[in-house]
């Protein structure tokens, strides 16, 4: 009894430690994102001194103004609306792609393939997975971006363009680059990461469910509509949505294909640019403390909507478990 009470007094310290050694990390963690965005407040207060917030948001005009007589920088206006509106465009063209793409290759990887085409298809997307972006950037620039131009810009903007002017394209001279083909290729990106994920959830669907639908007599398709996609339902979002960040904080690849043009586009088929390709692409020319501050308050836009997305994630978490979803 003694040696029980000795071992129930260890495996307590034991728990206590671990406890502690975790919430410490936890705290380190917290530590380091509390003290990130103070920093960025921090650099960016400059330039709330000669405009606001507000103004930052909504204006499509980035002009680093002009230096006076006396050595003040003058009629410096900062807008990020063109780099925000890049930022959502882009990562909801790669979206539209990936998720319907990716999550249909994941049923096929689970519920279809047999193990000999399945283990080597793994083997592929995971590889796609760990190529560097820089790589995809240069593929990108070098070959796919005239492909794309060629064919699917082509078709979207002779089928769609003379209805909707933001999917229209002038025949004669199309841009070099483009907000789409940036999209497109954040979708080719991505896709990995929503097979992936998307393939764990469909797996993690309990096989008596399916054998009990079956068993009813239901095809495989019916047990595809009825029973694994709402039971992983909860998943395939998260997974999506996760995609959607890694999306939206891409940066060397976009950079490469995106044409890093000022402003908000008048067609998806024109150059633009997104938060994270204009910091790269402007924070080595960035001198003076009002230049630095709209570096940071680049950074704080990009975060707070990657913030956004994170909430929503567990918004929808917490509303599919009340009303029922399961993973």
């Amino acid at each position: 009894m003694a040696g029980l009470e000795l071992r129930r007094t260890g495996g307590l310290s034991a728990d206590s430690l671990f406890r502690r050694i975790t919430g410490t990390g936890l705290l380190v963690l917290g530590v380091a994102l509390v003290g990130l965005i103070v920093a960025f407040v921090g650099y960016s207060n400059p330039l709330w001194a000669i405009q606001s917030p507000i103004d930052f948001l909504t204006s499509a005009t980035w002009s680093t103004g002009t230096i006076d007589e006396n050595g003040q920088v003058v009629d410096a206006l900062y807008g990020a609306l063109g780099a925000l509106f890049g930022t959502a465009a882009t990562s909801l063209i790669a979206v539209l792609f990936a998720a319907p793409i990716g999550i249909l290759a994941a049923i096929y990887l689970v519920e279809f393939a047999p193990p000999r085409v399945s283990a080597p298809l793994t083997f592929i997307v995971e590889l796609i997975a760990a190529i560097p972006s820089v790589v995809f950037g240069l593929w990108a620039a070098g070959d796919l971006s005239n492909r794309l131009r060629d064919t699917i810009e082509w078709w979207i903007a002779s089928s769609f363009g003379r209805f909707i002017p933001f999917l229209s394209e002038d025949p004669e001279s199309p841009a070099a680059d483009s907000v789409f083909r940036a999209g497109f290729l954040l979708a080719i990106m991505i896709l990995p990461m929503v097979v992936a994920v998307s393939r764990e959830f469909i797996r993690s669907v309990p096989i008596s469910l399916r054998e009990g639908y079956i068993g009813m007599g239901a095809t495989k398709w019916e047990v595809i509509r009825d029973v694994i996609l709402p039971t992983a339902r909860i998943g395939l979002i998260g997974g999506v949505l996760l995609a959607l960040g890694r999306a939206i904080g891409e940066t060397v690849a976009v950079t490469m294909v995106i044409g890093n043009a000022e402003g908000v586009p008048s067609s998806l088929f024109q150059p633009g640019q997104t938060v994270a390709s204009k910091i790269a692409s402007n924070i080595a020319e960035a001198s003076g403390e009002i230049a630095i501050g709209s570096m940071a308050a680049l950074g704080l836009s990009l975060f707070l909507l990657t913030t956004m997305i994170s909430l929503a994630v567990r918004v929808l978490i917490r509303r599919f478990a009340f009303t029922g979803g399961r993973a």
